[in-house]
């Protein structure tokens, strides 16, 4: 029996729509508590992440912040017509927010993972694949230069 192939993609989703699915604000999951993603207590967020969600990288860039972000991806499944399995992955942070004396979450990046059977879970995967998109292209949060300018700290 030959080894199961994927393909990682962009995801049909937006990171915030994505996110939002992740998070159960859209679709089928349980909604989340109300202010379930800011807060003044780094901890009181990491309460309500989905349950597989891992923590995947740091990154620091003294120019625009002291604090560290946290990077942290999670997933969902979702029919697709590209192939039989698709699991949609959520690449997410907790940053402070200067101007607001919180910590927030943030949506980053999204992806899939299609297949022709079940995967098991490639949080790992996903996440490379989507930071190696950001910090070689950029996205909608930050340039190119911005990754280049910080420290980022893969921890998967």
């Amino acid at each position: 029996m030959g080894k199961e192939t994927y393909r990682i993609d962009l995801s049909g989703h937006d990171e915030v729509t994505a996110f939002a699915t992740a998070f159960g604000i859209l679709g089928e999951r349980e909604r989340p508590k109300e202010g379930f993603d800011e807060s003044t207590d780094f901890n009181n967020l990491e309460s309500s992440f989905p349950p597989d969600t891992i923590q995947v990288a740091t990154f620091l860039n003294k120019k625009c912040s002291t604090k560290k972000i946290y990077f942290y991806v999670c997933s969902f499944p979702e029919p697709t017509g590209r192939a039989k399995h698709q699991e949609v992955y959520s690449l997410f942070s907790v940053m402070w927010r200067r101007e607001n004396d919180l910590w927030e979450l943030i949506p980053w990046y999204s992806c899939s993972v299609l297949s022709e059977q079940p995967q098991a879970p490639l949080h790992k995967e996903a996440a490379n694949w989507m930071l190696k998109k950001m910090t070689t292209k950029g996205c909608y949060l930050a340039d190119v230069d911005d990754f280049t300018n910080g420290t980022l700290e893969i921890l998967i």
